[in-house]
């Protein structure tokens, strides 16, 4: 083999390069839960905050400040947290989900395959006991039980 020669790499019949691995697919940039993964965390001021009465309630630059206050905290607090934390994460998830995807399929899928094929003999011995002794036994025992009615009458 040449000092120079290229080393080509293929998945599914197809060339692997360390580029573009979402293989053109788009993301939007708009609607972030497209599988609506998250409707129980969309939270706004009027879900959590209300005046019930008319009579009992604040003044209207107190209301008005707590909606901005509140609107803008949850939004650069969120901003803040996920530019420190965002990127990190997603590279330990996807450390995360490539080691299950790993151990699903080189470790638990071969596992069960062969503890299935091992204890195919035990289950066909144990089906056959099964049908020598006790099958005999309960369906004579349902014989004799068939034939029994049960009225109800009312008197």
């Amino acid at each position: 083999m040449a000092a120079n020669a290229d080393i080509h790499l293929t998945v599914g019949e197809e060339r692997v390069t360390t580029g573009d691995v979402t293989k053109g697919e788009a993301i939007d940039l708009k609607a972030r839960d497209p599988e609506q993964l998250h409707e129980n965390m969309k939270v706004q001021f009027h879900d959590i905050f209300g005046e019930p009465d008319e009579t009992v309630f604040s003044f209207d630059f107190v209301w008005t400040w707590a909606f901005k206050l509140f609107t803008n905290t949850k939004l650069w607090c969120y901003r803040i947290t996920s530019l420190i934390c965002g990127l990190p994460l997603a590279i330990y998830w996807g450390i995360h989900f490539a080691l299950l995807s790993f151990c699903a399929i080189w470790c638990c899928e071969p596992y069960l395959k062969a503890y299935a094929i091992e204890l195919h003999c035990v289950r066909r011995v144990f089906q056959t006991m099964l049908n020598a002794f006790y099958r005999p036994c309960f369906e004579a025992m349902g014989y004799i039980f068939y034939n029994i009615r049960v009225q109800v009458t009312k008197q």
